[in-house]
């Protein structure tokens, strides 16, 4: 009996330690949202498939914009959404992507980084194609590992890149051509939708 109520008073020491030291959590504003002590949000879906997306998501996001700059054909337009894009590079956590992602992100960073300052160094819609067709390919290679909420159309022109042809990603199935802008605005295919 002695040994017993000594347990329990242990226990119960051991309880209010804990209890005191743990931080509450209640519920805020819906489901996916709480609130610790220290008034901060968390949002629990941030913990895990979306938050990694997210880290790629601004990168995809300008890739689009310059897409659509180089359709226009308005060399200072394409080299400020460049810019934008090259922040958006510099501003991935690497650490937050998915494993899978990570590899091809280690594999790509370099050459996007590279394609998209010299893209926004120069208001030259021709040097600005140049560089948006290995712009192009690392992105590709980023989306086929990395979940879309949105199907992604993945186009080519066989007339680009001097015959050789060339491929850019869209949000859209219909083809506007950023190689030759209206010049030849619908020449191409979609080759592939990504999921």
């Amino acid at each position: 009996m002695k040994q017993t109520s000594k347990m329990l008073g242990v226990i119960a020491v051991l309880l209010s330690t804990v209890t005191s030291q743990a931080k509450q959590v209640i519920p805020v504003k819906g489901i996916n949202q709480f609130q610790n002590t220290n008034n901060e949000s968390v949002d629990i879906k941030s913990m895990g498939e979306t938050q990694k997306v997210d880290q790629l998501t601004p990168v995809f996001d300008t890739y689009f914009t310059v897409k659509d700059a180089l359709v226009s054909s308005n060399g200072n337009d394409v080299a400020g959404k460049a810019k934008q894009m090259l922040l958006a590079i510099k501003s991935v956590k690497m650490e937050k992507l998915d494993m899978k992602v990570h590899m091809v992100w280690m594999k790509v960073v370099k050459d996007l980084t590279e394609d998209a300052e010299h893209i926004s160094e120069t208001k030259d819609p021709k040097h600005q194609r140049d560089h948006f067709i290995t712009l192009s390919k690392n992105v590709y290679q980023l989306m086929k590992v990395s979940k879309q909420a949105e199907p992604v159309y993945f186009q080519h022109c066989p007339m680009a890149n001097g015959g050789k042809g060339a491929n850019w990603l869209s949000k859209e199935s219909t083809v506007k051509n950023p190689y030759y802008g209206s010049m030849m605005l619908t020449c191409g295919k979609v080759v592939e939708t990504i999921k």
